[in-house]
């Protein structure tokens, strides 16, 4: 899952990125939001979005049901 994830956005483009670094650390520009391919789990598709930092580490892990309007 994680060899096939896809860039969402990163450093200053990610919404709350200040809060990210006030919580976790690091810079602003290492910072990156990263999502799963497409899954299928009881029926419904999700992906498992997070933010990640080198140096850091992967944090705020959520599934998101993108079946939803």
């Amino acid at each position: 899952m994680l060899s096939q994830s896809r860039l969402i956005a990163k450093g200053k483009g990610i919404r709350g990125v200040k809060r990210l670094v006030a919580w976790y650390g690091g810079t602003a520009s290492k910072w990156v939001k990263k999502s799963s391919p497409q899954l299928e789990i009881g029926g419904r598709n999700v992906e498992y979005h997070w933010y990640e930092h080198a140096g850091i580490g992967r944090f705020e892990v959520k599934q998101v049901d993108i079946n939803k309007p």
